[in-house]
């Protein structure tokens, strides 16, 4: 027996773990949820900035709204696509802005102390992570708000948003982890 070729496989191993394996992504794409009709808002206007962008909290309003972490990065020679990582509003029972809250995740510590999911989502796509966001005009209630992110999250399923997601679906969703 020629232990060359059983090391062989380790290397193919490692060489396949490094270059693809840690960038899988499990995905759920339910037609009837992504279709949803009766959101809590009808309307949102997005807006993005690359993640990390230097004084890109600038161009975020200091506004109350909704927010996702997207890997997305526009191509001339791709179609539009991407991939929704993490749905979250900033003014949950308060007047927390975008800003604020966008500036949360530039605090690298805190990020891979409490939210570690996100923080190896980020050590991962980060070069291709983009921040959405949309603002809410002051009329939209925090209850009204916080269903948009139950509704938004419930429809997408986004990959590293664990909380915030309808009841049944969220359930559901524990055979699949």
């Amino acid at each position: 027996m020629n232990d060359k070729k059983f090391e062989d496989y380790d290397d193919f191993a490692n060489r396949a773990n490094e270059d693809l394996g840690r960038y899988q992504l499990q995905s759920i794409l339910n037609p009837e949820k992504l279709m949803k009709k009766n959101f809590a808002l009808k309307n949102l206007s997005w807006k993005s900035i690359a993640y990390g962008e230097e004084n890109g909290h600038s161009k975020i309003p200091n506004k109350r709204g909704v927010y996702a972490f997207t890997v997305f990065i526009p191509s001339a020679v791709l179609p539009p696509h991407g991939y929704i990582l993490y749905i979250g509003i900033a003014g949950r029972n308060s007047s927390r802005s975008l800003r604020e809250r966008y500036k949360d995740y530039l605090n690298v510590d805190k990020v891979i102390k409490e939210r570690p999911r996100l923080a190896f989502a980020f050590g991962n796509w980060r070069k291709v992570t983009r921040f959405f966001f949309a603002a809410i005009g002051p009329n939209v209630t925090s209850r009204k708000l916080q269903l948009l992110e139950k509704q938004l999250n419930t429809a997408v399923i986004p990959r590293y948003a664990m909380g915030d997601i309808e009841a049944e679906t969220k359930a559901m969703r524990r055979a699949f982890q």
